[in-house]
This record gives C-alpha cells, structure tokens and sequence, in this order.
C-alpha cells in the first residue's frame, strides 16, 4: 500500500481503539499480541499474510556484569528450547486457558541473595508479553526470567515502564535486563542482544470485519457495501420508534454495565487506580512542600541583594523554566542520577521540586514588589528588625498578590505529574493505560483518571484555600503583629 499514511500509537490498545475508531484503517501486531486481542475482540481480523518474520531477544548493559548475565542466560534459554519448554510456554501464553497462565510469585524469592536481585524492566501493556492481571505483572517474558531467576538463584524485581524507556534504563544499568527486544543494529550499539531468542514473532495487518474484506494472498483492499433494506410502512410509527429508543437505551445501559465491570470490577482493577492515586499524591505533595521551602529559601538569600547570588540563581531559573518538565525527567533520571539506585518516584519529587520551586520563587518577587517601600520604612519606624519586617508585615501583605498564582501552580503541577510513567513510576495516568490495555477500550479507564484528577485538584485547591484565609492581614490581632516588639516607652 505505496500511498498508506503512517500513524503511531504508543501501544497495542490505543491501536486497536483508534481502529475502532476510525482514526485509522489498519495495525500492524506481532503475531501473538494479535491473536490474543482476536481473542477478546471478534470484530477484527488478519488482513494479509504475515509480512515479517522476527526473533524477539533479551537485552543487557553493556557492562562487565551485563555480559556475564548475557552470556549465562543465552545458555540457559538454549536449554528450553532444546528441551521442548519454550513450546510448552508459547502454548500457555497463546492458548485460551486462563487458568495455565500463572508465573511463580517471584515477590516471594529472596531479596537477599549470594547472586543479588536482578531488575526486569518491562512494557505491562504488551500483551502477552507482559501485562497485568490480578494486580500482578505476568506473561510470556515474565514465565521466562522467572525460570532463568529461580534455576541461577537470583531474586527478580519488574519494574514497569513505558516501552521507550526501556533500553535507556538498560542500557544505564537502571534495569540488568529485558526480554522480547527485536534486533536492530542501532539498538546493539546501546546494549547487549542475548544470542539465542526467548521468542519468535512476525508482524501481521489487523483489520476491522465488517469495513475490509480479508485478502490472504493480497494487499486490495475492497469495501464491503451492504444494501439498504427498504423501510416497511407502519400505520402506527410512533410505538415501534418509541420501543427502538428504549431498546437501544437498554442496549446503551448494559454495554456501560459491562464497561464499568471490566474496568473497576475485574481483577479487582479498582487496586491499580488507588495504587496510582497514592503515588500521584505522594510526587504532588512533597513537590508542593519542597518546592515551595526551597523556592523560599533561594528568595532570602536574594533577597539581600548579592549580585551573584541573583546572577547564580536567575540562570537556574531561567533554565528550568526553559526545559520541558518530561525531558528534565529524563535528564536527572538517566543521566544526573543514571549511575544512582534512586527510584523514579524520586526523582520525579526533585524534578517537580525543582519547577515548583522556581515558579514560586517568581511568585515571591512579584508579591514582595507589588507593595510599597513605604510599608518596610514604616515598620523600621515601629522598632521592628529587617527579619521581623518580612515575615509580619511584607509577607502577609505580599501573600494576597501571589496567593491566586500559587493555587493555580498547585493544581497545575498535579496534572503535569501525568508524564512520569517515562521514567518507570506507577502513577494515576499509567494504571489507566494498563487497564486500557486489558481492556482495550478507552471510555472507563479515561473518564476515570480524568474525574480522579479533577477531584484531587479540587480538593488541594480547597486545602490552599484554607490555608490562604488563616494567614490574611486583616485577620490577625494587634498582639499577633507586635510579638516580640518592646512597646513600653
């Protein structure tokens, strides 16, 4: 198809969603993810023959430790596939008995070991690959590195992630290794391939049924056209049209019953959106904490007048504002802290932090000069001290200024905390896109994050609010603002 107009999407799901859609007219799947969606979704099908044949391999640093794991798990899949069990595996993870598709709790291995725990950096949404059922991450890889631990007496900890991220984690020593990468030659220049595959695929086109006909030995693509059926009159139109609408209403209701089931109710997925909402608040609130003490404390060194304390810390300013928030992620994930076993929870807390930090920085200067010299000569006159002026009469006062600002930086920085699933952290939005990716739909799992967000913004906008009328100017007694002043003559 010379002319085809190519679309990307980041998973399997959002491709099949965006089919069914409209957006586009056809995927293409690895074989394996496209027979298990055909699976579950018997509106689509296999538009042509299989396009390409694919070795899928494991990937390891390119370090001394990386090369020792790769060379002892090269022997060890080896085995499997002489012995037949890599069969045995592919028709687990292929087949239609759920019941046989359970890998050993590797949670439960040691996490102490003489050979140390290896990290597994993994795609959740890569069906069957890798992916979530039951709160757990299973799949075919999972089966695999889960053998390869257990027989060479390694712990195993999955770190989910999205699927660009991880041969940089890989190749950082972020993650010792990952299954079911295929070959390039760009990729062998950042890690080690494995020299014998864990698997074998091939890339199929997915079509909708009932808008392409199926053309096994072709890629023609001919419209299905269905007739029109004449409408019958009827004497009495207005019952049958009203017994189609309640039909069709019914029809609506259980389709949603069902959505809502195979979002929230199956698998008990409502654990991942709560999973997700605590780490999503853990990375808001510390960020709002830390940003805003270290936003305050750069503001009094300044504050001063040191020339190059301002110069210092305007060029910092200056340069985190000017950097996307997701790429600054990835530069302190993968390369300030890229040789550091920091988790990416926090590293997104120092990165928010940091943006945070700088905005209110910028809040605290607009505030402080929006009010007149004469307040803090004023204050001089009274018998307060430079430190005392500050924080009883110029921050109150400046606080009505930048107060409205900071609450809008608070509910922004809740929904900018969306983008770290790049550097492997379980938020709000990433459960939602593995649930999507179960269920392959988009409305539930959407509408869920997007109602979840909506109500932590509102509820932080509540908490900022509250906290905005207790420290008002005009609420405060005349003891509170002469505390610590001499007032007898």
């Amino acid at each position: 198809i010379p002319d085809a107009v190519r679309v990307y999407y980041d998973s399997p799901a959002d491709n099949l969603i965006a089919l069914r859609t409209g957006k586009i007219d056809a995927v293409s799947l690895a074989d394996q993810t496209a027979r298990i969606m055909m699976m579950d979704n018997k509106d689509i099908e296999f538009f042509c023959d299989r396009l390409t044949n694919t070795e899928l391999r494991a990937i390891f640093p390119k370090t001394e430790k990386g090369r020792r794991l790769c060379e002892e798990y090269s022997e060890f899949v080896k085995g499997l596939w002489d012995d037949g069990t890599i069969s045995e595996i592919d028709s687990v993870w292929i087949g239609n008995d759920e019941s046989k598709k359970v890998v050993r709790n590797y949670t439960k291995f040691p996490v102490i070991t003489p050979k140390g725990t290896l990290r597994m950096a993994v795609d959740s949404g890569m069906m069957p690959f890798n992916y979530v059922k039951d709160n757990k991450i299973i799949g075919y890889d999972i089966d695999i590195a889960v053998r390869f631990c257990e027989a060479k007496g390694y712990g195993l900890e999955v770190i989910p992630m999205n699927f660009a991220a991880i041969i940089p984690s890989v190749n950082t020593s972020k993650c010792d290794f990952s299954l079911g990468m295929a070959y390039t030659p760009e990729r062998a220049e950042n890690v080690l391939f494995a020299s014998t595959p864990n698997a074998t695929t091939g890339t199929y086109i997915v079509v909708m049924k009932d808008t392409v006909q199926t053309a096994p030995a072709a890629v023609s693509r001919t419209p299905v056209v269905t007739p029109a059926t004449p409408a019958k009159l009827d004497e009495s139109p207005a019952k049958p049209q009203a017994n189609a609408f309640m039909s069709e209403a019914s029809v609506f209701f259980e389709e949603l019953k069902a959505s809502f089931n195979r979002t929230f109710i199956r698998e008990e997925r409502w654990r991942l959106f709560v999973e997700g909402i605590i780490n999503t608040m853990i990375i808001t609130v510390l960020s709002i904490v830390c940003g805003t003490i270290l936003g305050f404390v750069v503001y009094l060194f300044c504050r001063g007048g040191n020339v190059f304390a301002n110069l210092i810390t305007r060029f910092f300013i200056w340069l985190i504002e000017g950097t996307p928030i997701v790429v600054l992620l990835m530069i302190l994930y993968y390369i300030i802290f890229g040789k550091v076993d920091i988790p990416g929870i926090w590293v997104a807390i120092i990165a928010f932090t940091l943006t945070f930090g700088a905005g209110f920085y910028g809040m605290l200067r607009a505030g402080t000069g929006a009010l007149d010299r004469g307040q803090t000569e004023a204050a001089y006159a009274l018998g307060f001290t430079d430190t005392q002026t500050f924080f009883t009469v110029i921050l109150p006062q400046a606080a009505l200024y930048f107060m409205p600002a900071y609450k809008s930086s608070v509910v922004a920085l809740i929904k900018s905390t969306a983008i770290v699933g790049y550097i492997a952290v379980q938020d709000l939005t990433k459960m939602g896109d593995i649930v999507r990716s179960r269920t392959y739909e988009a409305f539930f799992p959407l509408i869920a994050v997007a109602a979840i967000y909506f109500v932590l913004a509102g509820l932080l906008n509540i908490i900022v609010g509250i906290i905005h009328n207790r420290i008002r100017p005009e609420k405060r007694t005349k003891e509170d603002i002469l505390r610590g002043i001499d007032t007898h003559e």
